[in-house]
């Protein structure tokens, strides 16, 4: 389970060229194709490129709201209790 996208955690980092809070626009698998969304996450994460199956993360996008700055994070999940 993501702790972001279930709302317990908020990522805070800061934009590496203007200094300004990123925003959180989702999973990098959302932004694939129109029906990713919809797609299992486990198939997803097989072909995204990133080694987050294997490591239990959960990759967000953040954009910087001013310079427009991209960068993907990896948030480590965690196990339902």
């Amino acid at each position: 389970m993501c702790p972001v996208c279930n709302g317990l955690h908020r990522i805070e980092n800061l934009c590496s060229n203007c200094q300004r809070l990123l925003d959180d626009v989702g999973k990098i698998e959302s932004f694939y194709d129109p029906y990713s969304p919809y797609r299992q996450w486990d198939e997803l994460k097989t072909t995204n490129g990133f080694p987050d199956l294997a490591n239990h993360q959960c990759m967000h996008v953040l954009v910087c709201p001013d310079c427009g700055l991209e960068q993907v994070v990896a948030i480590k999940e965690t196990e339902l209790l």
